[in-house]
């Protein structure tokens, strides 16, 4: 991941800092300067950006080396020492640490005793659909950090602190008072501030609502309430675009978040237009917790304060800008538990050169998905796959109108089959579009295509609680290297923080 060779534009810097002035801290947090030095970070010079990851690096590899009972053997083994691994350059020397490997060496991956000043918070684990998650020590600190760069995200969008922000999501990732039971279906969880910041900063009400409620109660619930901000899982937002057949699902919205599953080019360009509110996205993981943040420009820039990306090749050295690879993160803050050079397992492109945003934390660019999923598919799938999603998005308005939900899947023998959620007959036009897309993209491999329409309602998520619109016979079970987690996440963070399993006391 290359960083970005430019100067540094004092009007930017000094714009930012005028945007962070209007969020008031609470009274009992006044002075704290973690959020300005955030802030001025986001524009240090090159030099002075790449000098501090190196810093943080070399006082992380450090402690490991000589705590971390695991990266301890591990660097006898390869005859390595602390001052091998000096730079952000040097992380390929070490190997790419996975899921299975966490598992295998869950205890070995911890200190004796944490540093001094340190706490431990809880654990945290990886939303897969195996029953098999890795489970991830945090502590106070790292914690805390979601709460601090959850608010640079919102900063970066723009988001008024004082306006609502509205959450729909699973019962499960909701907020609820420790042993009361999860947030029913039609009910209103309902904070006086927005959950985390709310924590540093004076806000406005945050609402939570169940994505279990029928799409049309999510409609009428949010036209009700008049949120501000929405953040919703992606395929939802695409569903509540459906649902109102290319009429705003609700007028007061100025801004939506995409959390946690992939959003596709057509999937953005759908639900930017029917809401007329552009489309927001952080990257982040529960293993970790914020990653990075999509700024207007396109880039992912990442949370340096808090770990450090490379986008890799299969042998874990750097791919060049323009070409695809896998996210590896290295955790910063983590004393309990830290991750160094975690695979991911998500693809990015690798990017170059100064982002037009004029920031210049380190960056890359579109998620494209799992490894583990799309490495198995059939040469030709994508473009079939992104054919149909195109052909749905250009469908006009008067053929798509009882469209709700839309999935498609390809079975073992390369034969797909579209199954689409609706309140009504569509019209013969609807299938022959999608046929002719179909036949451009697909036609050459031969491969049949089944339109078949069903209630909305037999559309479900997967046990993950996720709902896929592409699913395949191909792609490994989650047991077999996925988790079932499409990490794009594109989250709002909310991966973590607020999830976590409380440790019965503190090392």
């Amino acid at each position: 991941m290359a960083g970005q060779e430019q100067g540094v534009d004092a009007t930017d810097l000094a714009r930012e800092r005028a945007i962070q002035a209007a969020w008031r801290l609470r009274p009992q947090f006044a002075g704290l300067s973690d959020f300005d030095r955030l802030v001025a970070n986001e524009f240090r010079p090159p030099a002075a950006q790449s000098a501090a990851e190196d810093a943080a690096l070399r006082r992380l590899i450090a402690y490991a080396a000589a705590e971390i009972p695991y990266y301890r053997d591990l660097f006898a083994a390869r005859g390595l020492t602390p001052g091998d691994i000096a730079a952000v350059a040097d992380l390929p020397r070490l190997p790419l640490l996975d899921k299975a490997a966490i598992r295998r060496n869950a205890v070995r991956l911890r200190p004796a005793r944490l540093p001094r000043g340190e706490r431990l918070y809880g654990v945290f684990t990886s939303s897969g659909t195996t029953g098999q998650p890795a489970r991830i020590l945090h502590t106070v600190r790292s914690n805390r950090m979601f709460s601090i760069l959850a608010q640079r995200g919102y900063r970066w969008f723009r988001f008024d602190p004082l306006g609502s922000l509205a959450f729909i999501r699973l019962a499960s990732q909701l907020p609820r008072r420790r042993g009361q039971p999860e947030n029913p279906d039609g009910a209103t969880v309902y904070m006086n501030r927005w959950r985390y910041v709310g924590s540093f900063f004076e806000t406005g009400p945050w609402l939570g609502f169940n994505v279990t409620n029928p799409v049309e109660a999510q409609i009428a619930w949010l036209r009700a309430q008049r949120p501000r901000y929405l953040a919703t899982y992606s395929e939802t937002l695409e569903h509540l675009c459906l649902a109102t057949g290319g009429a705003t699902p609700a007028a007061s919205i100025e801004a939506t978040m995409a959390i946690s599953e992939q959003l596709t080019p057509s999937m953005r360009r759908r639900i930017e237009r029917t809401f007329a509110a552009p489309v927001f996205q952080n990257y982040g993981l529960n293993e970790i917790g914020l990653v990075a943040v999509r700024c207007r420009a396109g880039r992912y820039h990442v949370h340096t304060e808090h770990c450090l990306v490379e986008v890799v090749d299969p042998s874990g050295n750097p791919v060049p800008p323009g070409r695809r690879g896998r996210i590896v993160v290295t955790a910063l803050n983590n004393a309990a538990m830290p991750l160094i050079r975690y695979d991911t397992d998500d693809l990015a492109e690798a990017v170059g050169g100064p982002c037009p945003c004029g920031r210049t934390l380190p960056g890359f660019g579109d998620i494209l998905g799992r490894y583990s999923r799309i490495a198995y598919l059939p040469e030709g799938t994508l473009a079939a796959v992104g054919a149909v999603r195109t052909a749905l998005e250009e469908m006009p308005a008067e053929l798509a109108a009882p469209l709700r939900k839309f999935q498609l899947h390809q079975d073992r023998d390369n034969r797909f089959t579209l199954r689409l959620g609706v309140v009504a007959p569509l019209p013969a036009a609807f299938a022959g579009r999608i046929r002719t897309a179909w036949g451009m993209a697909a036609g050459a491999h031969g491969w049949p295509l089944d339109i078949v329409e069903v209630a909305p309602e037999a559309l479900v998520p997967g046990p993950g609680g996720k709902f896929q619109d592409f699913t395949s016979e191909h792609m490994p079970a989650p047991d077999d290297g996925d988790d079932g987690d499409d990490g794009d996440d594109g989250d709002d963070g909310d991966k973590g923080p607020g999830n976590a399993t409380r440790a019965q006391g503190s090392t």
